[in-house]
């Protein structure tokens, strides 16, 4: 899969500056609703895998990138836990046996970048479903995430890097081409000592595809789904088209 981020540039650095854990609850708590087998599709370094494994979740985890798989599977070996792992491309996903529940966490469904794209990944993730399972589809609201996209460069955080005795500061701009509904943007990722001096610069594009609300419904129709629910948050709130955050979209085959 040609990648929308070069993730084998900076899969070293993912951990130390990805700190986000406000999906870990919903997607436990998702996962519990069922006995069966769970898949998780673009998993990057486990930060959601890790903690449904380590609650007793059959958890298979897909991901493009053999770098961040790489950090996952030492996590596991770290921790004495055990999944299957698989480097693939969702959108010829192939694993010959269906699930219970499948899940894209951290809108990375937006790492696509066409509908083209988008609908052949869906068509997979449905042969991949079984005929009462549910895939859960996490996207930015575009009313509220295209907000901060304004071509300024500016300062995303600063992070501790404890094994490199340093810290790294994450720069990044964003630009919106509305023709194409294309997010590019750059990342800037800057490594310094405890004194200050710079040990290495990297820099990162990133593209990712802005999907609205009627969009998607259109996307997953055409894919064969029907939509059980539909979040705005990971607190289960009722999704408003002007002021949630996400589109936490909740699909079931349309038999």
């Amino acid at each position: 899969m040609e990648e929308s981020i070069a993730w084998a540039r900076i899969a070293d650095l993912y951990d130390a500056y990805v700190k986000a854990d406000l999906d870990l609850s919903f997607f436990l708590n998702e996962a519990r609703k069922t006995t069966g087998k769970v898949l998780e599709l673009m998993s990057g370094t486990g930060r959601v895998s890790v903690p449904l494994i380590k609650a007793g979740i059959r958890l298979t985890c897909v991901d493009a990138s053999a770098e961040m798989l790489a950090i996952l599977r030492t996590k596991l070996a770290e921790r004495s836990l055990s999944a299957p792992v698989h480097q693939m491309d969702v959108r010829t996903l192939d694993i010959n046996q269906q699930f219970d529940l499948i899940f894209i966490p951290f809108h990375s469904f937006a790492e696509l970048p066409s509908t083209e794209d988008q609908h052949k990944t869906l068509a997979r993730i449905r042969e991949h479903l079984v005929d009462d399972g549910r895939f859960i589809c996490t996207l930015h609201n575009p009313q509220v995430r295209l907000k901060r996209v304004d071509g300024q460069l500016r300062l995303w955080g600063k992070y501790s890097l404890e094994d490199r005795q340093g810290t790294l500061l994450l720069w990044g701009l964003e630009n919106y081409d509305s023709e194409k509904h294309i997010v590019n943007g750059l990342e800037i990722f800057e490594e310094y000592d405890l004194n200050g001096f710079m040990k290495a610069k990297r820099l990162v594009e990133l593209h990712f595809r802005i999907v609205d609300h009627c969009e998607f419904l259109d996307l997953a129709s055409a894919a064969g789904f029907k939509v059980a629910a539909l979040y705005g948050d990971y607190e289960y709130s009722e999704f408003r088209q002007d002021t949630s955050p996400f589109m936490i979209w909740i699909l079931r085959k349309s038999l």
